[in-house]
């Protein structure tokens, strides 16, 4: 069975809002309902990750799906960790909640990849060249070789649990979750899922009124 952990135990806080970013308005839904009911669209179990002050008003939403919840930590590996003790599948996608425009046919290609076989990342191609600045001395990177990582994440509950236990006895925190297991399994292969531009993190203003724009050109 596969479990979904969505993680929405951020804030608002670059965007200026004064409430958690997943609870910005779409119509008459809040942002992390639409990735919620795509991922349960499929039969997923789902375990959304929160913040406490959020609980009261997330709880009444999650009730009328019948979806569980866990409470996140103080970092993004302790919220995975605590998502991870509870889910009971044995594969796990671990997806950005603010990420809200994930598809169905992003989650074919995953599904399509064969979950059992190795872990799995999305990602987007870079379009900007990227520069790496070290000791105020600037080296261009081959845009070729670059991609960005996004959500979800996906490997066996196994495995995300054996690396995020490494990394805590480590003291080694990661942005996130594929990150470890190239850490602590150099050699384990990972694939690649390719996803669609549209699966940008609502992180800022901008983003908000970008999301809004295709919003309603999806949803209206």
């Amino acid at each position: 069975m596969v479990s979904v952990l969505l993680l929405m135990a951020g804030k608002g806080t670059r965007m200026g809002y004064e409430k958690n970013k997943v609870l910005l308005p779409f119509g008459d839904k809040y942002l992390f309902e639409y990735p919620l009911d795509t991922f349960l669209s499929f039969g997923f179990e789902v375990i959304c990750v929160i913040r406490k002050e959020d609980e009261e008003e997330i709880a009444r939403v999650l009730k009328k799906r019948n979806v569980k919840y866990t409470l996140g930590g103080k970092t993004r590996g302790e919220s995975v960790y605590n998502g991870l003790k509870v889910a009971t599948g044995d594969y796990i996608m671990i997806h950005d909640a603010a990420r809200m425009f994930v598809d169905k046919d992003l989650i074919h290609d995953i599904l399509a990849t064969s979950l059992e076989e190795a872990p799995i990342l999305t990602y987007t191609k870079v379009k900007d060249t990227i520069k790496a600045l070290e000791d105020k001395k600037l080296n261009t990177l081959n845009r070729d070789s670059l991609i960005a990582a996004s959500t979800p994440q996906c490997a066996k509950k196994s495995l995300f649990l054996d690396v995020y236990e490494k990394a805590f006895k480590d003291g080694y925190s990661a942005t996130d979750d594929i990150s470890l297991i190239e850490k602590y399994y150099k050699d384990m292969e990972i694939k690649l899922v390719l996803a669609k531009d549209t699966i940008f993190k609502v992180t800022t203003k901008l983003d908000y009124d970008l999301a809004l724009l295709l919003w309603r050109e999806i949803y209206d």
